[in-house]
């Protein structure tokens, strides 16, 4: 199993966590694509091993180093679906479908990976539909489902610091997740 490391290699993110979903986190929380938006708090970080004590620990995302490439192409069913999340997304994340299926690329197994970007695009396209929200609103859905997907509701709700959402909207956005 490939993993990726924190910058001081003695943290690993845990393996039940895609590589990709934590380069998109960290983006995400980094920017979101939109200038306006606050830098991510302290409390915006992600779960990984300590290679030492084996204990979970929370890391900043910005600290991750992307993987390499583990394949030269993708199928044109995974460049469908990838095209599809990218439209899904790229008012938040702002990144080209060529950029997401590189992203992909370096995914071991690209189809569980498009399979909890699927499952977060519906979870975000369904809050969103019902609810009018801003971009930071988005954004902030956005925060949520990713996050979800890697920890439980619990830590969600005590990792992110919503600004536009209460805690009853992310509990709401967790529980289509």
């Amino acid at each position: 199993m490939d993993y990726l490391y924190g910058s001081n290699m003695n943290q690993r993110l845990l393996p039940k966590t895609p590589i990709f979903l934590f380069g998109c986190l960290a983006l995400c929380l980094a920017s979101c694509s939109n200038d306006t938006l606050e830098p991510p708090s302290k409390t915006e970080t992600i779960p990984a091993e300590d290679l030492q004590t084996g204990e979970i620990q929370w890391i900043d995302p910005n600290d991750l180093q992307q993987g390499p490439i583990q394949r030269d192409s993708l199928t044109p069913k995974q460049i469908e679906r990838i095209s599809a999340l990218q439209k899904v997304f790229v008012e938040i994340d702002g990144k080209s479908v060529e950029e997401w299926a590189d992203n992909f690329k370096r995914d071991l197994n690209p189809d569980n990976e498009l399979a909890i970007w699927e499952r977060m695009a519906k979870s975000y396209t369904r809050y969103c539909r019902s609810h009018e929200l801003t971009l930071d609103g988005k954004s902030e859905v956005y925060k949520i489902v990713l996050l979800r997907s890697m920890a439980s509701p619990d830590d969600v709700l005590s990792r992110l610091q919503l600004t536009t959402l209460s805690k009853e909207d992310a509990l709401e956005v967790m529980a289509d997740y």
